[in-house]
């Protein structure tokens, strides 16, 4: 698969919740994240010189909306490639659930791969149907940041559409009075590790 996605840093979530509302946006789940990530065996390539990425996530589901629902807890391990253009941070994405994060972490440590950085975010995911597109959009917070982001994104199979779905989605993020311009191609990754350094 290929996900293309724009994302944007903003300074309130209440006004993006207001205008995704107003877009008739519907809210799908909020999800606290726990992203593991790690490089390759030393010798081997560098992902931060390739950029692409391995992360291990633990994925918290619940409704903040109806308390009694409870908490569902997934695993994935995901590979995401090099960036495909200048202006998003489209890549491909190959992303497998697995049965726990822990177990894993010890098995690519046991292989060799090193651990880079753990980051947490907290996050709402809101679906749009926007041009014939299927858009879900994100607003995240990164306590280590201390800052909001939207990530918009929609899922290609090929990259045959991928330059229609880069400007659907500069569209849609137009509807919200954000700005092509705006646009971070930094990975959270990327952004900490300037923030750290």
């Amino acid at each position: 698969m290929i996900e293309v996605e724009i994302k944007v840093r903003i300074s309130d979530p209440s006004a993006i919740r207001e205008k995704f509302e107003e877009n008739n946006g519907v809210y799908k789940i909020s999800l606290q994240h726990e992203d593991t990530y790690f490089n390759m065996p030393k010798g081997l390539r560098n992902f931060e010189e390739t950029d692409e990425a391995l992360r291990v996530r633990k994925s918290i589901e619940f409704n903040k909306n109806n308390q009694i629902i409870k908490h569902n807890i997934n695993h994935y391990i995901t590979y995401k490639g090099k960036k495909l253009d200048s202006s998003t941070k489209t890549r491909k994405e190959l992303d497998i659930k697995i049965e726990d994060t822990e177990t894993m972490k010890f098995l690519l440590k046991e292989l060799g791969f090193q651990e880079v950085l753990t980051v947490k975010k907290e996050r709402d995911l809101y679906e749009f149907e926007f041009k014939n597109y299927q858009i879900e959009a994100l607003i995240d917070y990164l306590p280590i940041l201390d800052q909001h982001f939207i990530e918009v994104e929609c899922l290609l199979h090929s990259s045959e559409k991928l330059e229609d779905s880069k400007e659907i989605l500069f569209d849609f993020l137009g509807l919200l009075g954000i700005r092509r311009e705006e646009s971070i191609r930094k990975s959270y990754l990327e952004l900490i590790f300037d923030k750290i350094k």
